[in-house]
C-alpha cells in the first residue's frame, strides 16, 4: 500500500529516493513540491523525468483527499472544500483569506474537519446528526490544508498562514492523528503553533496530555453555557466532564503552555444568550485569564433554535464587562460553510450505499426562507 507523501519528511523522502535507486537530491525536489500551492498531483513535478515520477509514484501517495466540489462565499474570500476520503466518505474543509488592513497583517485561515461526523452530539451543530463514521488520519487533516491551499492559490490569494481545528468532529477524540498532523503543520508546512488553534467539547484527560506534548497551539474550549444543568443540554459529553473539571484542565493547559485560553460561546436565542449566563461566564472567563469568543449562532435546516435579536446580543456582550471578548464574524453562511454548518455525508445531497460509500448526487432540497 502506497505511503501519503504528507506524512514524510525531507529526509524521509530522500531515503526512499535512494532505495529506489535515484539520487537522495531528487527526495528533497519532491519534499518541496508537496508543499507548494500550484502542485496538485506528482505529475506536476516537472523537476523530476518521468521516469523518476512513475517510480515514486509506485511507492507513494501524493494526496489522501480528493476534491469534488468547492462553493464560495463572502465574494470568494470563503471557500469550501467537499472531498472524498477513502471508502467513499467525506468532509468538508473551510478556507478564509482576510486582507490586511492598516491593524493586522493579512492571513489565510484554514478550518479542518478531524472526523467524518461526530460522537458528541451538540443539538445545535449540523454535524454530529447522522453521528460518527471514522476518524481522519493524520494525513487526512495535513492534506485539507494542502487542498485549501491550492484552492486559494487558483484563486490568486496568497498562502495559509493559520489553521483552526474547528471543523467537523472532535479533534481530541481522535487525539493521535491530531497531535501528529499538528507536528507536521508546525514542522513540513512551516505554520507556526502559535497560529493554531485547537478547539475541544471537554475531553479532560486529552486535555491534560496536549499540556505535556510541547507543542504552543492554542486551545478553544467550546463551552456555551456557564452551568452544569445548562451544559448537559448543549454539550452532552459534559455529563462526563463537568464544568469545574473541564476549566480546571484548560487552565493548567494555559499555565503549561504560555497560550491564553479561548472560550467559544455559541449565542443561542432564548437559550444561553441571558444576562445571567453571561455574568456567570464572565465569572468562568476572569478566573482562567482566557478570552471569550461569542459565535452567533447560524442557521441550520430543521433546528428550532437560531441566532438572539440584536439586542439580546447586546446585552450578552455588555455583562461581560471586564473580559476580553470578540464576537467571531459569521463567514460562509451562504455556502453553509460557517460555525456548526459543517455535516457528514451530505446526506441531504447523496446517498449513502449500504456499502458505506456514497451514491450519485441527488437534487438539493430548497431551502425554506427564514
Amino acid at each position: 500500500m502506497s505511503v501519503p507523501i504528507s506524512i514524510l519528511d525531507e529526509a524521509s523522502l530522500r531515503d526512499v529516493a535512494a532505495r529506489l535507486g535515484l539520487p537522495p537530491w531528487r527526495g528533497t525536489q519532491l519534499h518541496e513540491a508537496v508543499w507548494r500551492p500550484g502542485v496538485t498531483a506528482l505529475d506536476g513535478v516537472r523537476q523530476l523525468p518521468p521516469a523518476a515520477r512513475d517510480a515514486l509514484g509506485a511507492e507513494l501517495r501524493f494526496t489522501t483527499v480528493e476534491v469534488a466540489a468547492e462553493s464560495e462565499a463572502d465574494g470568494g474570500a470563503t471557500v469550501k472544500l467537499l472531498s472524498g476520503l477513502d471508502g467513499g466518505l467525506t468532509v468538508e474543509t473551510v478556507a478564509m483569506e482576510t486582507r490586511a488592513s492598516p491593524r493586522r497583517a493579512r492571513r489565510a485561515t484554514v478550518c479542518v474537519s478531524t472526523q467524518v461526523g461526530c460522537a458528541v452530539g451538540c443539538p445545535f451543530c449540523a454535524t454530529g446528526r447522522a453521528g460518527l463514521r471514522r476518524s481522519c488520519t493524520a494525513a487526512e487533516i495535513v492534506d485539507q490544508v494542502r487542498a485549501a491551499s491550492a484552492a486559494l492559490h487558483r484563486r490568486g490569494l496568497g498562502p495559509v498562514t493559520h489553521a483552526v481545528y474547528m471543523g467537523m468532529g472532535e479533534p481530541l477524540a481522535n487525539y493521535e492523528a491530531t497531535v501528529e498532523s499538528l507536528r507536521i503543520l508546525g514542522s513540513e508546512a512551516g505554520i507556526s503553533p502559535r497560529r493554531i488553534t485547537v478547539s475541544t467539547s471537554g475531553v479532560v484527560p486529552a486535555i491534560h496530555r496536549l499540556a505535556t506534548e510541547g507543542l504552543p497551539v492554542t486551545l478553544a474550549i467550546s463551552l456555551h453555557a456557564a452551568d452544569d444543568e445548562l451544559r448537559d443540554r448543549l454539550v452532552p459529553l459534559n455529563r462526563a466532564h463537568p464544568i469545574d473539571s473541564l476549566m480546571a484542565a484548560g487552565t493548567a493547559y494555559a499555565e503549561a503552555t504560555g497560550r491564553r485560553l479561548s472560550l467559544e460561546w455559541c449565542l443561542i436565542g432564548g437559550v444561553n444568550d441571558s444576562e445571567e449566563q453571561a455574568a456567570a461566564l464572565r465569572r468562568l472567563a476572569h478566573a482562567a485569564r482566557a478570552h471569550v469568543n461569542v459565535i452567533p449562532m447560524n442557521v441550520i435546516d430543521g433546528s428550532p433554535w437560531g441566532p438572539p435579536p440584536a439586542a439580546a446580543t447586546r446585552r450578552f456582550l455588555a455583562a461581560l464587562r471586564g473580559v476580553r471578548a470578540t464576537v467571531r464574524d459569521t463567514r460562509g453562511a451562504a455556502t453553509e460553510a460557517a460555525c456548526g454548518q459543517l455535516r457528514a455525508t451530505l446526506e441531504t445531497r447523496r446517498a449513502l450505499l449500504p456499502d458505506g460509500s456514497l451514491g450519485p448526487p441527488r437534487p438539493a432540497a430548497t431551502r425554506s426562507a427564514r
